[in-house]
């Protein structure tokens, strides 16, 4: 390895650089463990770093991946619990959701799953719901629906409320839906 490339795999690690998960791994040899170069677990000491180009090479180095970052299922990192918490956003686009009750149903902290569509999806899991909801009161009014009927049945409390939202949202008023 050149040496030019360690010192891009190094800054890239210090910088937790996602744009780098996938191209090498790094090692640390007092865990035992490898993660992605994005990962942010505590910076172990270079003294301790080895790099991989590839996840099997590290395997058979006998590392194992690390638990925070996933290194071992790149590029799929996604948590288990996140398709649970889509499906349960998707069944409810007719009402308002409380985080709360999307916490218990996905049976994780609400901190948690704030934390994951922040960086991941970059909003947060209420505003994502909000735009299932509005492109489910779109799909209404494009079907034939009165614009009042779309706001209730989208989960809407006021139609005031509804228009706003839908304006920002897409940019033209509710009741001209129809004709895009």
């Amino acid at each position: 390895m050149k040496q030019t490339d360690y010192r891009k795999m190094v800054e890239a690690m210090q910088r937790d650089d996602a744009r780098y998960d996938g191209v090498f791994y790094v090692a640390v040899r007092t865990t035992g463990i490898y993660c992605l170069p994005s990962c942010k677990a505590r910076l172990p000491h270079l003294k301790n770093v080895l790099f991989f180009t590839t996840r099997e090479e590290a395997v058979k180095a006998g590392f194992r991946g690390c638990k925070r970052c996933r290194a071992e299922s790149f590029p799929d990192v996604a948590p288990p619990w996140l398709s649970r918490a889509f499906s349960f956003m998707k069944n409810r686009v007719d009402r308002k959701l409380r985080e709360d009750d999307l916490s218990a149903a996905v049976g994780v902290d609400i901190s948690t799953i704030r934390r994951h569509f922040r960086v991941s999806l970059k909003t947060t899991p209420m505003a994502y719901h909000r735009k299932l909801r509005l492109e489910y009161a779109r799909s209404l009014l494009e079907n034939g629906a009165d614009y009042l009927t779309a706001a209730y049945a989208s989960g809407f409390e006021s139609s005031s409320g509804f228009r706003d939202a839908f304006m920002k949202y897409y940019g033209i008023p509710p009741g001209r839906a129809h004709a895009v």
